[in-house]
């Protein structure tokens, strides 16, 4: 027998979804809990809420943040450092493509200039007395 794979998935949630209801439903108090309230109320009794705890346990969150920040400036920092170093290479490698291709025209502007010049003087009479 073959199983989708959707059916599998659905199946699973809907066992998740009961387990959850399951586990969320409401449940009755036990026994004799509203008395056993309404007697502290009345003897005027409180009862101790939970403090910060002391010392490194309420330093340590911003301690954590901060170095968290810290290091997260100095990524950033590095990172934009390296993207300078690559743009500046890129800058520095196309100038020096930019001065290959000036000294090729030179070179061919110079070469055509010479062809030139020596065509001119095969065929002008030389003035020799």
């Amino acid at each position: 027998m073959r199983y989708d794979a959707s059916w599998r998935i659905e199946d699973t949630y809907m066992t998740l979804e009961q387990e959850l209801r399951r586990a969320l439903k409401r449940k009755d108090p036990p026994s004799g809990f509203d008395d056993r309230v309404l007697s502290r109320i009345a003897n005027g009794e409180t009862v101790a809420i939970a403090t910060a705890r002391r010392g490194w346990g309420r330093i340590s969150l911003p301690i954590a943040a901060s170095l968290l920040v810290a290091f997260g400036a100095t990524f950033y920092v590095q990172q934009q450092e390296r993207r300078q170093q690559r743009e500046q290479q890129a800058q520095t490698e196309q100038a020096a493509r930019d001065v290959v291709l000036a000294l090729q025209i030179a070179s061919e502007t110079i070469s055509a200039a010479q062809a030139r010049v020596q065509e001119i003087t095969r065929h002008e009479p030389t003035n020799d007395y």
